[in-house]
């Protein structure tokens, strides 16, 4: 597999220059992008081909994300506090410790995610997809189960446990 510069497709991020990292997305599809303890705190990169990426540790905070796609990205241990992912794809996605306080999961898919001991405190969920998703252990006081889809999620150590 031919060598790709990630730190291209990192500036192009974090200079909002989400479309022309997506057509560099598309030209390098099979590299398995590395953003591990990267900033996109305050970043707009709603719409990014993000999909299988590593970002442990990351900070997302603050970010507008809607309609991102995260699916199978492992970002274990990162900061999404305040972000807005309304209508973002997080199928298959690793999220063990996440912090998500106040951030926006309206119409988010986190189907078969993993978000155990995730924070989502005071987030605000609609229509908010954890079908099979594992919370075990999550903070998720303050939300309202009913805005969810829950159907065969792990809620053991929750407070919406059965």
């Amino acid at each position: 597999m031919p060598s790709v510069d990630q730190e291209e497709g990192f500036r192009l991020l974090v200079d909002g220059k989400v479309g022309e990292f997506n057509k560099w997305r598309m030209q390098n599809l099979t590299a398995k992008l590395n953003f591990n303890g990267k900033s996109f705190a305050n970043k707009n990169i709603s719409g990014a081909y993000l999909n299988g990426i590593s970002a442990i540790g990351s900070d997302f905070s603050n970010a507008k994300m809607m309609q991102v796609n995260l699916v199978q990205a492992d970002l274990s241990g990162s900061n999404f506090d305040m972000a807005d992912l309304t209508d973002a794809l997080l199928m298959y996605s690793e999220m063990k410790g996440c912090r998500l306080a106040g951030s926006t999961l309206v119409r988010t898919n986190l189907m078969w995610a993993d978000l155990q001991e995730a924070d989502l405190t005071g987030s605000k969920l609609y229509q908010t997809v954890f079908v099979e998703a594992n919370l075990q252990n999550a903070k998720v006081s303050n939300l309202d189960k009913g805005e969810a889809y829950l159907k065969y999620a792990k809620l053991d150590g929750t407070v919406w446990q059965k």
